[in-house]
């Protein structure tokens, strides 16, 4: 049984894919010449992206018990509690807060300097620039275009600007007035004064010094305006701010920019705006409560001076010190209804603040609390600490410039519920006092009818010190309240501080990534021609590697051929020191081994498809076989496209299809060459039944003829896998050779016919792989040791 075997799979060799690899040496040369100029090219125009970093972290309340026990608003220690990580780090994320940040910078306006070579790099210019431009922003401006400055002197400068679409801004508006404006501006400028026309108006001031440093600079200048809510719109992108872990308090801001100073400044300005932003946001509430209280004080101040001024001339013209014993009773008493009910008027003059107040104001941030006027009822405490919260929460999302929020329209809906509550327990409360105050006013006139007992010098002094006292007690506690709510806000401070600022130590290059470029570029130079080795050994259909053969075979390849450069093919007799020559010599030495032991020595050549070269093989090894001594005979049996005359220089008007019709006999047909031993046996004319004359046994009495007068005995027939002759010659070959050419044949072709050789259980057959560049071999290092000719 023959040793082939069907494959299931193609393994890979790492030594041949290599040698396949080099093969397309310029391919690869020419990618990574590509891949490489275009990394360098990426290193050398990217402009350097810098990333700086800053970390905050909650502030320890460490205010003393004074402050800690303070009433004033009690009730919103869960408001300020009730802040967590995820809202702070929303809340940072702002775009109002960009945007101020941006407008304390003054970075609606950009320098920059760009380099006169071919890539023509821009750099932005921060801190100073040599030139500093002031925008007059009642003027519309144009945003986005550039304005080249060459400063000429001291005094002058050249203003360009060719721009076919520009929009032109009204800062103070904060609107696009027009779009798609053609702005030429081309003209001689002094400093200092203003440059006007329609579309814009601003002053450029020198700086002498940073101009007489940088005046070897040769790149050109040039500035532009922006748009101050696009402009806010990218730094924002710019921001990165997360948690330092997730176990941690501590959140860490990372901002990227093409600017390392200006990066740097932008952060820690930025932080420092959120921190001013949420230190104004906890005042606010005591701030509402100081302006509640003044706007009491100052009706009860003009009171308190009345009465006090009354009394004592009442008791200048009267000569009355003090009262008496009933007197004084009589006026502790109502001094006590008075002051009771100035605590009610207080509620309700509270209540009504409320309700006046959430009547025309929709931000409930500035709301006093009900403790700033004693209204010490948990109920209404708690429902304006809720408002508070939900107020804090809508800003939150607002502040973040984030577009529609699905949480927005639940909140808004929560606040107003909680209005109503409010409106409602207010409304309640009203009521509440209403009554109380009736009962206060019927013990007040029982008490006046007795005090209407007294004398009346005395009488009138009652009335008169129970006023002042009165004014007194309220004016007292409002100073009180005033005082606790300014110490309040005095003790307020952010929720939280910084504690690593951005350091130009410790930035990070995140653009361009120079080696991390490089090895791109290095992998993709050697990926992309790698692939294409891959798929073009995946996709070909011909036999390209010795190793194809032998996948198929389970066993190596008989001998091996080498590719002929020569013209003739004759290559044994007529250069028989090439590599070819050789290579004949060394089937012929294994053809020996193989015949040592046995008698006939018939030898049949074909191969799976034409042009395998199997007519070039029978006739040099042939002749080397000849060469040696053997009396060796060739058979062209190709009778269907015969070739083997032209390589002798022969007729074939007669031959093996003559005999076979009996036209000719024995010796007409056999010829010598002008090679030593070797003799021929053309084809001769073409027949159009050959293989049935064949399988009829026409040539079995010529090839006992030929075996008792010749030693060895070499026939070229048709190829096996196209028609039948070949496999009926068989029968008289005691070797087969399959002649497999390299980078021709075709792997299925070639599969066919092993399969062929396998049904019909032909087992005396060899393979030789023909036309391997010797270069390209295990062998190619030794190309220069044969000889050229």
């Amino acid at each position: 049984m023959s040793n082939y075997k069907e494959p299931t799979s193609e393994a890979f060799n790492i030594k041949d894919f290599i040698l396949a690899a080099l093969s397309y040496k310029y391919l690869y040369i020419a990618s990574f010449g590509i891949f490489l100029a275009v990394a360098f090219i990426i290193n050398k125009v990217s402009p350097t992206v810098f990333e700086v970093s800053s970390i905050i972290g909650p502030i320890e309340d460490k205010r003393s018990s004074l402050l800690e026990s303070n009433d004033l608003f009690r009730g919103l220690g869960s408001f300020s509690e009730s802040k967590n990580l995820q809202n702070d780090i929303s809340s940072l994320n702002s775009f109002s807060l960009v945007s101020a940040t941006l407008s304390k910078l003054n970075l609606e306006i950009g320098y920059f300097t760009e380099n006169k070579d071919l890539f023509g790099q821009k750099n932005q210019i921060y801190p100073a620039a040599s030139y500093t431009v002031t925008i007059d922003k009642s003027h519309i401006q144009p945003i986005n275009a550039r304005f080249y400055i060459d400063i000429l002197d001291e005094k002058s400068f050249r203003l360009r600007s060719s721009e076919d679409k520009v929009a032109l801004y009204n800062y103070v508006d904060n609107m696009i007035v027009s779009e798609h404006n053609v702005l030429k501006v081309d003209t001689i400028c002094s400093f200092n004064e203003t440059i006007k026309n329609k579309n814009f108006k601003f002053l450029v001031f020198l700086n002498k010094e940073l101009f007489k440093a940088n005046s070897k600079n040769k790149n050109l200048r040039y500035f532009e305006f922006y748009h101050l809510d696009y402009l806010a719109q990218q730094y924002l992108g710019k921001l990165l701010i997360q948690p330092v872990n997730l176990k941690s308090s501590l959140i860490k801001i990372y901002f990227r920019g093409k600017n390392l100073d200006l990066t740097i400044d932008f952060l820690n300005s930025y932080l420092k705006t959120y921190l001013d932003d949420n230190l104004s946001k906890k005042n606010k509430i005591a701030e509402s409560t100081i302006n509640f209280i003044d706007s009491q004080i100052s009706e009860i101040s003009d009171s308190l001076l009345k009465s006090e001024s009354k009394l004592k001339d009442y008791r200048s013209s009267n000569q009355v010190t003090n009262l008496t014993y009933q007197g004084q009773q009589a006026l502790e008493q109502m001094t006590k209804i008075q002051s009771d009910r100035s605590a009610f008027q207080v509620q309700e003059g509270y209540y009504k603040y409320i309700l006046e107040y959430l009547d025309k104001n929709k931000d409930v941030a500035g709301l006093a609390p009900p403790s700033s006027a004693n209204v010490n009822d948990p109920l209404m405490t708690s429902l304006v600490t809720e408002l508070m919260s939900l107020g804090q929460q809508k800003a939150s999302i607002l502040s973040n410039n984030t577009g529609k929020n699905l949480f927005l329209g639940q909140i808004e809906n929560k606040i107003k519920l909680q209005k109503q509550q409010i409106i409602e327990t207010v409304t309640n409360n009203l009521n509440t006092l209403t009554l109380t105050q009736n009962e206060l006013n019927y013990r007040a006139e029982k008490l006046s009818g007795d005090i209407s007992k007294l004398p009346r010098t005395e009488l009138n002094m009652v009335s008169m010190q129970r006023k002042f006292n009165l004014s007194d007690a309220i004016y007292t506690f409002l100073l009180q309240k005033r005082s606790e709510a300014a110490i309040t806000r005095a003790s307020n401070y952010p929720d939280y501080e910084i504690l690593e600022p951005a350091r130009e130590v410790a930035y990070a290059v995140i653009s361009p990534k120079k080696v991390f470029n490089w090895m791109i570029a290095f992998l993709l130079a050697l990926t992309i021609p790698t692939t294409f080795v891959i798929l073009k050994s995946f996709f070909n259909e011909k036999i390209t590697r010795i190793y194809d053969v032998e996948s198929l075979l389970n066993r190596p390849v008989l001998s091996i051929i080498y590719s002929n450069s020569y013209k003739s093919e004759a290559v044994v007799p007529e250069f028989p020191g090439s590599s070819v020559a050789e290579s004949f010599r060394n089937l012929r030495s294994s053809l020996f081994l193989r015949f040592k032991s046995a008698p006939l020595k018939v030898i049949m050549i074909t191969s799976s498809q034409p042009q395998d070269g199997k007519s070039f093989i029978s006739f040099n090894l042939a002749a080397s076989i000849a060469s040696v001594g053997y009396k060796t005979i060739i058979l062209d049996s190709d009778l269907r496209r015969p070739t083997l005359h032209e390589k002798f220089k022969e007729s074939n008007t007669s031959g093996l299809s003559t005999y076979m019709v009996n036209k000719s006999s024995l010796e007409d047909i056999i010829r010598k060459t002008n090679i030593k031993n070797l003799s021929f046996i053309p084809s001769g004319p073409i027949l159009p039944n050959s293989a049935e004359l064949i399988e009829s046994g026409t040539l079995d009495e010529l090839m006992d003829y030929l075996k008792s007068k010749y030693e060895y005995i070499i026939i070229d027939t048709t190829p096996a896998g196209l028609v039948a002759d070949a496999a009926l010659m068989m029968k008289y070959a005691n070797l087969n050779l399959l002649i497999c050419r390299n980078n021709h044949t075709r792997k299925d072709v070639f599969k066919d016919v092993l399969n062929v050789l396998t049904t019909n259980r032909i087992e005396n057959f060899d393979v030789i792989f023909n036309d391997l560049n010797l270069k390209k071999s295990r062998y190619g290092r030794y190309n220069g040791y044969y000889k050229k000719g």
